[in-house]
Parts: C-alpha cells; structure tokens; sequence
C-alpha cells in the first residue's frame, strides 16, 4: 500500500495533483482522497489505447511508472498492434501472434483489495449512496484487471483479501480457480457495480468507473467466458490444465455467459445510449473518436491532453498522428505510417468492384477515370472513407490532398493474377515488361518518351522503406485528430482520448449475444432481433440493412473445422467493420478460435493504385504485402503461458497446456 501511494501521479483522465505520501485515514475519509488513492488503479489498467503495445515497459500497457523513454508525458504510442495481427492493418516489425505478455498484476489487485477490504471504516464520512458508488467503482476497477488476466491464462487465483506478507508462505501460494469461477468472480464485481455505481453521464463521469462502464465490461467479458464455452473445445488442446477446469469451460454453461451479455447491453440501452449519427454519416463517424459524445455514444472514456497529470509532470501525451498519418506538411512531423490499412479490412464495407471475373477464373482489372473514382462514389460506404485514407482524399486539419499512386503500367495486356500473384510480392517477368516503380515519392519520368507522375507524393515508393509513407494504397484515418494544428502532428503532440467502451461496440455485442442466444434456446425471436442491432450500425454507417437468411448455411465447417451458420458469420464480420483498428479483431478472433484456421502464413494485401499508359485510365490491384510480414498462429496461442517467474515462486501454479 505504500509503494501505491508513492505514485499518485495518473495516467488517465483524473485531473489530480501529486500528494506525495499519504495514509489510509487522510484517504478514505473524503471523496478527494479516494480519488486520489484510485489514481495508481486507473494509472496501470490495463486498457488497450493509443500507448498500448505488445510487451515490453507495463506488459502490454505502458504505465506511468515505467522507466526511461515511456515516462509521463513522453510516451511512444505502439497503438495497432491488435490491428496488425487481425488483419486490420500491417506495421512495422514481425506480425506475431504467439507472444508472451508475462502480465500479472497482482500488486495493483491488492491495492483495490486494501480499499475494498478497508474503506467500510469510513462508512460514516458519506451518504449510504456515495458510499455504495465509490465501493462499485472499486469492483469495477477489479474486474477489469481480472478480465485482462482472465482472456489470457484462463483460471487464475482469485485474491478476494488482502493478503498478510509475514503470513506462513505456503497460505500465499494459492492454486488458479477454474476458468469458470474467474469469470463468474468477474461476473460478480459487475453485478455488483452495475447495481450501486454512479449513474451520471458527465464527460468527467464517464472517465470513471460507473455502472454503465461495468455494463459495458460485464457484456465484453461474458461474451468472452461464452465463446470459450462454446468454441474451446474445437481446439483439440488436451492436459492437466484442461482436466483441471482451468483452460476451458464446459459447453452447457455458454448459455448462461451469453444471457449476461445480452442482459448487460439491455441494462445501457436503458440507460439512454444512442448511437453518434448525423445527415453527414462519414463525418458523424469520424467524431465519434474525437469529439465528446458523452450526450449520446460515449460510455466510458480515457483522456490525454495538458490537463492531465502524469507522473508529477503536466500533461498526458501520445504520437498517433505522427505516427500513423504520412510525412508531410501539415501532416506527420516524424515516423509516418507506423501503421496502414490492408485490403483485407477494406473489402468488407460496400465498395466498387475493382475486378471482373474472366470465364477460366481468372480476374482483368476494371478501368478508372481516376483514381478517386474507387472512393467518390455511393458505392463506398461512408464508414469506410471514415476510417481509411484512399487517393485523393483530403485530410481535414492540413487540407492536403493524400496522393497514393503506386506507379505506372506502359499497358496491361494480361490479368491481376499475372501482375499480382497471391502469395508473392517479388518482381516477376510480367512486371519487368509491363510496370514502372519509383523509389522516391512524387517522382515524375519519362517513359516512351513522355513524362509520367511515376507515384504521389505520400506512396508508395520503393526506397522509404516501412515508413513514413503508405506502401499499401490505404492509409488509417480512425483516431486521427481532424482537429489538430501542425506543431500537435509530432512526437509526444497528440491530445485525443480513448473510447475505452462505446455504445457502438454494445450493439455489436448485443447482436452477438442475441443470436448465439437463440441458437442456443432455438428462439427464432432472439435471432431475428440480432438484426435490429446489425442494421443499427449499419445505418448510422450509410450502409445498406442486411436481411436475416431464414434457412442459413453452415460456412464455418469449411472454413474453421466446426459449425458456424452464415448469419453468425455477417454478425461477427460487422464488428470487425464497425470495432476495427480498436485493438478488438486479434482479440475476437482468439475467443472465437478461429484465428488458426484463418492465419497460416497469411499475406496481406494492398489497394494499389496504378495508371495504365496505354488505356490513359487507372486500376487498382491488391498485391502482397511489399514488406513481406505474414501472419501465422497456432492452437497453443488461445491461452498464453503462466509467467514463469510467477511459477517458481508458487509451485500450486499449474502451468497451461502445451508450455
């Protein structure tokens, strides 16, 4: 408790000032004072962020007591990375998605434990209300570290107490409960806080824990423990941990997991949540992430900006739009396109065709007036223009038009399988014939005696490398602040929050929990009413309403090696379209157990744009990913290893199969 109150500095958006060292009486007497005492909680919790990375510093959440260059107000964003792993996206560095994060935040769990277990003392210093919503905020705050260790290792030891240190140490050594009990434990801090936790709906509200914030937990998380009941035992993983309860959950309770969810996105619907929409539905989209929407979409959210406190230093801090936006003027100041959006992602909103299928299979390209032509268009969705850059789109705060040019064809005589082979991003004959590159930006050459505009200016060319210009023809515009001047458009610059829950990804999870519900009720009702939630979004989108298939397919079989009906496979795909690049598809697509089916040496691939001499028009073609990053993950990697540092200091750690 004392190291915990040595770090009073915050990482989030409580505007609090540094106390230095305080005790328990000075905190838990005041409604400032536990504010206070939460800082370090909300400090190291482990959302998922502009500043969340894979491992390293914080273990996946970089905090603000992690030494060197990811201190306080110098914070270098690592966000993406889910999004690179599930296909959202592609980035720098290797694609893996079999890391060991080593999480295990047992010191910040006793820290909420000592309030939890204490703060009854000082019943008397609040009302029966405040004291129950402060008491809420506490489990909520629990919960939420839980699920993070939860969705990982599966059973862990649940530690409900605080712990004596001088105690015997073999009554320190407790076993890991069963993966059901952890998230019927979770489960139960949510309940409880959704009952008692405060129910404003303020923008400072809303960047504490509430009782809409653990709705919005309790209906992620349940549909978390009801995947791994349903879907978990197509895995084939097999051992002690298995018979032990402790990876994996027993079918029949699926149900039950899925009934939480449901009636937790019922709860905030209740509660008055709507969707952010407007007549203008790219720009409705794209405020979502910037603007305050606590009147409307906005359930619980983190802040960043100069009224932030952060480890004694003003000011929380991160680099996304210098990092994810490309060099240029008015636009990234250093790094550029850290990370870029991949075909895979883009190809599940509306758009126009980009090919025609040929009578032997094969695809010839069609022919665009310009390259603006695949976006400008009803065609494409608006969600989609809001959350990707295509050629010719102009960024709002710089007023840059983004030019993506991939190159010049002098003509196209055959079809995109001979330009673009699947699972290749080498040079081949037909492009030594047929293409010309650039290795810089905006290059201008001559070719047959006339001079071409080779690329645009922002990509792709040959000789940048992985960054610093888009190499995939898309470029990411969810998060990028259409607000900021240039100087914010460098390292350490960037002021907009995180959207840690939104009333968006509610109707995502409602739709899931209602039809997984249905099926396993056999209520047609249930099913239908998925829907509703579907086209929702889809609305609020500009995309067209998505009928329910009355008699639907079984599609899952062939593609993952068990049942997954057409309908559930529409509704998984419209959160991926709605959630993307939100650090939500990698992890998805674990709790579905699908990722090892999809992902086995997996390319992803581009939108590049190209003009062909001969026909004076352009074409688009989706080629390997230039880099030559793959995707590949194996069965084991649904449930990571139990720390081993953690294992030698408690043997009653049973290790998780397979490691």
């Amino acid at each position: 408790m004392a190291a915990a109150l040595l770090g009073l500095g915050s990482c989030n958006e409580m505007n609090l000032e540094p106390k230095g060292q305080l005790d328990e009486g000075v905190l838990f007497n005041s409604e400032s004072g536990v504010r206070k005492y939460f800082t370090i909680l909300y400090s190291d919790m482990p959302i998922e962020d502009l500043c969340y990375k894979y491992a390293g510093d914080g273990k996946g959440y970089v905090n603000s007591r992690s030494a060197g260059w990811h201190t306080g107000n110098v914070w270098e964003p690592q966000k993406g990375y889910g999004s690179t792993v599930a296909a959202e996206t592609t980035g720098r560095g290797n694609d893996d998605m079999g890391g060991q994060w080593g999480y295990w935040p047992y010191d910040r769990i006793r820290d909420v434990n000592v309030f939890i277990n204490n703060f009854p003392a000082y019943k008397d210093f609040y009302t029966e209300a405040r004291f129950n919503e402060l008491m809420a905020e506490a489990r909520f705050i629990r919960a939420f570290y839980y699920f993070a260790l939860a969705k990982r290792y599966g059973g862990v030891p649940i530690v409900a107490e605080v712990q004596d240190p001088t105690a015997e140490i073999s009554t320190l050594q407790l076993p890991r409960s069963t993966e059901y009990d952890t998230w019927m434990f979770i489960h139960d801090d949510l309940q409880f806080a959704m009952d008692n936790g405060a129910s404003a709906r303020t923008a400072d509200a809303l960047s504490r824990g509430s009782r809409w914030s653990a709705a919005a937990l309790m209906a992620k998380s349940m549909l978390w423990a009801a995947s791994v009941a349903k879907y978990n035992q197509y895995t084939g993983i097999t051992g002690e941990a298995t018979d032990a309860g402790l990876m994996g959950i027993d079918p029949s309770y699926a149900k039950d997991f899925y009934k939480y969810a449901y009636d937790a996105c019922k709860f905030i619907s209740d509660g008055g949540f709507t969707l952010h929409t407007g007549a203008d539905k790219e720009k409705a989209y794209t405020e979502i992430f910037i603007a305050d929407c606590s009147a409307d979409e906005d359930i619980f959210v983190k802040h960043y900006g100069s009224d932030v406190v952060v480890n004694w230093n003003s000011g929380l801090y991160s680099s996304y739009d210098s990092m994810t936006l490309p060099l240029g003027t008015g636009l990234a100041q250093n790094v550029g396109c850290a990370i870029q959006g991949v075909w895979e992602m883009v190809n599940l909103y509306e758009h126009p065709a980009i090919s025609v299928e040929n009578p032997d299979g094969t695809h010839s390209p069609i022919y665009f007036n310009r390259l603006e032509d695949f976006w400008d268009t009803p065609e494409m969705e608006p969600r989609c223009r809001a959350n990707f850059f295509f050629s010719g789109m102009t960024e709002p705060a710089s007023g840059t038009v983004i030019d993506m040019q991939s190159g010049v064809y002098k003509q196209f005589p055959g079809t995109c399988e001979d330009a673009a082979p699947e699972d290749s991003n080498g040079e081949n004959e037909y492009h030594k014939a047929n293409r010309v590159r650039a290795s810089q930006p905006g290059t201008i050459q001559d070719v047959g005696g006339t001079a071409f505009k080779i690329n645009g200016t922002h990509g792709y060319a040959t000789g940048t490398g992985d960054e610093g210009y888009i190499y995939t023809g898309i470029g990411v515009r969810k998060y990028t602040n259409y607000n900021a001047p240039a100087e914010q458009r460098a390292l350490h610059k960037s002021q907009q929050g995180w959207k840690v829950f939104r009333y968006g990804e509610i109707l995502a999870d409602w739709a899931e929990a209602a039809y997984e519900l249905g099926l396993e009720t056999g209520s047609d009702a249930l099913k239908a009413e998925a829907f509703t939630y579907v086209n929702a979004l889809r609305t609020r989108a500009g995309a067209h309403p998505h009928d329910m298939v009355s008699d639907p397919e079984d599609i899952g079989t062939e593609l993952y090696g068990f049942p997954v009906d057409e309908n559930l496979q529409y509704i998984r795909d419209e959160r991926k379209r709605e959630l993307c690049i939100e650090n939500q598809g990698e992890w998805d697509q674990r709790r579905w157990r699908t990722a090892h089916s999809i992902y086995q040496n997996f390319w992803v691939h581009t939108l590049s744009g190209y003009y062909v001499i001969s026909e004076g028009k352009y074409i688009y073609l989706n080629e390997a990913n230039p880099h030559g990053r793959t995707l590949t993950f194996n069965k084991i990697n649904y449930y990571e290893p139990i720390p081993g540092g953690e294992i030698n200091k408690n043997p009653n750690l049973m290790r998780n199969d397979g490691y």
